[in-house]
């Protein structure tokens, strides 16, 4: 990310009123799926049967895809065998129980018998992915796939990144606004615009957060709504919320109710 450079001439006008400064940034969206993964546990169980060791490839495959998006390739998402051969509601919970997922993810996959066809023979598979969500409407969400195979064993790994793929995170642009003073603390409050520019959330909070304790109640309620804006970047909403709370308490910002429309908008989905 480009350096923050803010320089004299714009900053000489702040010197008694808060200076508001936009960052545009790449930022995480839900996946075509719908299903929000982000800073959630994930596991994936497959369907004991006569494909099972496919299926386990093909798990494997979808578990190191989506650890690479949502976990920086760190491998940590679980692999599960289960001898049922139906799926509930009920089920469901007991995976999120039994996995310790809060997103778990049940794959069933079957390969058809071998058919003769135009250079060789092919498979017919058939999958279905069923998706739980413990975190957001108590209700399963189920997914059908199907592809003529030439070579199971060696096609396993493209078939799961093929599956994932339609639950890895989507990316855009946005332009988040910050305030900042041009005053005796004006490194804090740089420190702080810098330290998201770098993608350094927590740093950036930990720069502001005494100057949410002094000053005017202005200059603490705007600390207040940085720092709630970096808790919203982390995808912590709820903290966030709580420290726009506080902002709030304080003063009326003109930013305010455009952050308050983004936390909801998220709180909103996990109800």
């Amino acid at each position: 990310m480009k350096k923050i450079l803010i320089i004299a001439s714009v900053a000489l006008l702040a010197a008694c009123s808060p200076q508001i400064y936009p960052l545009t940034m790449m930022v995480r969206q839900p996946s075509k799926s719908g299903i929000d993964l982000a800073r959630k546990d994930i596991t994936i169980s497959y369907m004991d049967s006569p494909d099972s060791s496919f299926n386990l490839a093909v798990a494997s495959a979808m578990a190191r895809s989506l650890e690479e998006d949502y976990f920086g390739g760190q491998e940590v998402i679980g692999i599960y065998r289960i001898p049922q051969d139906s799926v509930s509601l009920d089920l469901m919970h007991s995976l999120v129980m039994e996995t310790g997922g809060d997103v778990v993810f049940l794959l069933s996959g079957n390969l058809g018998e071998p058919v003769a066809a135009t250079g060789g023979k092919v498979v017919q598979l058939n999958t279905i992915l069923d998706v739980y969500d413990s975190m957001g409407k108590d209700k399963v969400k189920h997914f059908k796939g199907s592809a003529k195979l030439t070579s199971p064993s060696d096609q396993a790994t493209d078939i799961g990144e093929r599956i994932s793929s339609r639950f890895l995170s989507e990316w855009v642009h946005e332009t988040f606004s910050f305030y900042y003073y041009d005053d005796f603390s004006f490194s804090s409050w740089v420190e702080g615009l810098q330290n998201v520019a770098d993608a350094k959330f927590s740093k950036a909070v930990d720069s502001w957060a005494p100057l949410a304790r002094d000053g005017s109640n202005t200059k603490k309620a705007c600390a207040c709504y940085n720092i709630a804006m970096a808790f919203y970047l982390m995808e912590d909403y709820s903290l966030s919320s709580r420290w726009l709370d506080l902002a709030d308490k304080m003063e009326e910002l003109t930013l305010s109710p455009g952050l308050r429309k983004r936390i909801n908008s998220h709180l909103e989905k996990l109800e």
